[in-house]
């Protein structure tokens, strides 16, 4: 199935992870500003605006935070509805996620909060 995404919602998406990220340079504790839950959930809308899903492993990186947590995040975000397992076409033994159909609309309403605020 194919989610279709709002170019718009992508590029505030998009914005919204540089913004987080550059909060991050500057407030060392990411434990306490940080939200990890919600970049990962963002970097999943991206990648539905882009028409794939996001390898665990490339979260990882995006987000700075171990492994093992991105998949914790994602198991908990799994049982709540928002992402679901998918596979790397590239590489079968790459554990990936997607958005839900559910998660993709809140996305756009959190988006569209932001637009309007701007």
């Amino acid at each position: 199935m194919t989610l279709e995404v709002e170019a718009d919602y992508a590029e505030l998406a998009r914005n919204e992870l540089r913004t987080q990220r550059h909060r991050n340079l500057y407030c060392s504790n990411s434990q306490i500003f940080g939200d990890p839950a919600w970049e990962l959930v963002l970097e999943a809308y991206i990648a539905t605006a882009e028409n794939r899903c996001v390898a665990l492993s490339d979260l990882e990186n995006g987000l700075r935070k171990p492994l093992p947590i991105i998949t914790r995040l994602a198991a908990i975000l799994e049982v709540e509805g928002y992402v679901e397992r998918c596979r790397s076409h590239k590489n079968l033994n790459i554990g990936c996620v997607k958005l839900t159909n559910d998660a993709v609309a809140l996305c756009e309403r959190c988006l569209n909060l932001k637009l309007a605020g701007s």
